[in-house]
């Protein structure tokens, strides 16, 4: 039986422990032994959750420990995850059993798929990548390690989202385009032009707003 161990008890950190605990093995191959937090008392004024363990930087690793990061920003996220895999630590995919995901998906280690999410046929999953609940994304479509699609993002067949994206509520990526490393999609955009890297776009069609560094 392994130990899970959710960095983050914000909002976000609390999302996953209630989804966690309704997930595939749960009770049969992990449990959720509590949080980090540099906060150690981020849960005080809630109840039914398990403790905060202490902080990231003092918690010493056991060897049945694994590990969910509860980070929405990627790149607080990717340092926290670059932190944890240095100290040795394994990470947990949790896939809430509402997802409906094909059998020829490729998927990386330490994602995050909430409810009611579909992952089209072929598509490719990088690691530690969030998809938040009714999300889609399409047949043959690459999501790079580390993006991020909220809530009811369309990533349309073929297209690509390459590393530390991060693609805001309701946005639809269409056919075939490609939005480059670190770049942001802001809710409710309709993407029809590749996106450079680090650049912001919004509207329909998505403008820019922020150009890459």
């Amino acid at each position: 039986m392994k130990n899970l161990i959710i960095v983050g008890a914000g909002g976000f950190g609390r999302e996953i422990y209630n989804m966690a605990t309704q997930c595939d093995g749960y009770n049969s191959d992990f449990i959720v032994k509590g949080f980090l937090d540099d906060n150690v008392n981020a849960l005080a004024k809630f109840n039914d959750y398990p403790a905060v363990l202490s902080s990231l930087d003092n918690y010493e690793l056991c060897s049945d420990d694994i590990f969910s990061c509860a980070i929405g920003n990627v790149d607080v996220k990717k340092k926290i995850v670059q932190k944890i895999l240095h100290k040795k630590g394994e990470f947990i995919s949790l896939i809430h059993p509402s997802v409906s995901i094909s059998k020829t998906v490729e998927m990386g280690i330490g994602c995050i798929i909430f409810q009611n999410a579909s992952i089209g046929c072929d598509s490719q999953i990088g690691d530690h990548v969030l998809i938040q609940n009714s999300a889609v994304v399409g047949h043959d479509v690459k999501i790079g390690d580390y993006s991020r699609l909220d809530s009811f993002v369309v990533t349309v067949g073929g297209c690509i989202v390459e590393n530390e994206v991060t693609i805001h509520t309701s946005a639809v990526i269409n056919k075939r385009i490609r939005v480059k490393k670190r770049a942001t999609v802001g809710a409710l955009s309709f993407v029809v032009r590749n996106v450079k890297e680090q650049s912001t776009v919004y509207g329909n069609p998505a403008m820019v707003l922020k150009t890459g560094e």
